[in-house]
């Protein structure tokens, strides 16, 4: 580990920042100067968000005194959550669900749904999918509903067992270059769940806390990050410091796109077959890669009822490949802005993060396109495959670390 990582990263916060919200504009209207306890008397009115009823059955059953931090990973795909008291690193709970929330379809008959209920979050909402309308509240890593996005804040909350009477924070990742409506919109929809809100682009976060998870790798001190996840890709340099917007780039080019891509190939080929996106999904995690030319990869596709047994390598390469491209491009922009003296040692320093980097060849196809470039001496780094943790952990850690000034109060 890095001893003096706190120092470093709540000076380089406290440099970069003048004010309470790591640059961000102040939201007036969310900002509240009274203490907890009158911050609570005013819940009612801040939201007319309630927490659900509903109670998980795995609920932590006790609570330390003092503060609950979260370090929250919120992906438009998949959300990781680190919960820890503000009395010790240890995380008191760990998960990594699904972001998505089922709504009951009009005219269920009782008994179908469980409890008959009509809301179900994450897996539980893909187990039950025939009987839902299933409704993703981000897209291209920014809110796009702000109701539902609520809900499911409110089930992580519920999830890790937060009672009402704790102060809750949470750090949460964002894109790279999310606009003020996106940063907003983050605001909105926490409020009434946390008490205080930092919002960190997501690939400093996964720096810090590949720091935190290794000695072997100091990924703040001159690196370049790579995330990409379902919505967007986030490519960030990270040189000791909090991240400029020079330093960062967000691609609205990822995973769902890959899967678009993948879709439009197959139904081109094969007319009849209305494969669906979750189902091109399921393709590309099973059968991705980047390396060219491959032999033929056979997927079972539903045709009017019918089984069939379909070559989709061609679709598969065409979307991995358009993937490869973008972030290529991405890359390239970043390193070219970077101070000159510090390139040789960034190129060896790249570190690819998030569903795509799992993709096979992805590392080597980055790799050869920069080195095909003239950027010489590169190399790029698969981060695990734990890549939403990385998130969640950096985020944790910079719960802990964050100064009181630059935490954002949210009536609750």
């Amino acid at each position: 580990m890095y001893p003096n990582s706190t120092t470093s990263f709540v000076e380089s916060l406290a440099s970069s920042l003048e004010t309470a919200f790591l640059g961000y504009t102040a939201s007036q209207d969310l900002i509240s100067t009274a203490d907890a306890e009158s911050e609570l008397e005013q819940s009612t009115k801040a939201s007319e968000f309630q927490r659900t009823t509903q109670k998980p059955s795995n609920r932590i059953q006790s609570r330390p005194a003092g503060s609950v931090l979260l370090g929250l990973d919120l992906g438009a795909s998949r959300t990781c959550v680190q919960v820890l008291s503000d009395e010790t690193a240890k995380p008191l709970y760990i998960e990594e669900v699904p972001t998505v929330v089922g709504f009951a379809r009009p005219g269920i008959l009782p008994g179908v749904l469980p409890e008959n209920r009509s809301e179900f979050f994450g897996e539980e909402a893909l187990a039950h999918k025939l009987h839902l309308n299933l409704v993703y509240p981000l897209q291209n890593g920014v809110i796009t509903n702000l109701d539902v996005a609520r809900a499911f804040l409110n089930h992580i909350a519920e999830r890790a067992g937060i009672g009402q009477k704790v102060e809750l924070r949470a750090v949460i990742g964002m894109p790279s270059q999310a606009g003020e409506k996106a940063r907003e919109d983050i605001r909105l929809a926490s409020t009434g769940i946390f008490d205080r809100v930092i919002l960190i682009p997501e690939p400093f976060l996964a720096a810090l806390g590949l720091r935190q998870a290794t000695d072997r790798i100091d990924a703040i001190a001159n690196s370049l990050f790579v995330d990409m996840g379902a919505g967007s890709t986030d490519i960030c340099i990270i040189q000791g410091r909090y991240p400029s917007d020079e330093d960062q780039l967000t691609l609205n080019f990822a995973g769902d796109q890959v899967d678009e891509i993948i879709q439009d190939a197959i139904l081109s080929r094969y007319p009849d077959c209305g494969i669906s996106i979750p189902r091109c999904r399921d393709i590309k995690e099973l059968n991705s890669f980047v390396s060219g030319a491959r032999d033929a990869v056979i997927a079972p596709v539903m045709i009017r009822g019918r089984l069939r047994r379909l070559d989709v390598a061609d679709a598969i390469d065409r979307g991995c490949t358009e993937l490869l491209k973008n972030v290529f491009q991405g890359v390239e922009l970043l390193i070219e802005r970077a101070d000159p003296d510090s390139i040789p040692d960034l190129l060896r320093n790249i570190f690819i993060t998030g569903g795509g980097s799992r993709i096979p060849g992805f590392s080597n196809g980055l790799q050869n396109l920069l080195e095909e470039a003239g950027f010489e001496e590169c190399r790029v780094t698969e981060v695990g495959t734990d890549f939403k943790g990385l998130v969640a952990l950096g985020a944790s850690v910079a719960a802990r670390q964050a100064e009181e000034r630059q935490w954002q109060n949210l009536l609750r």
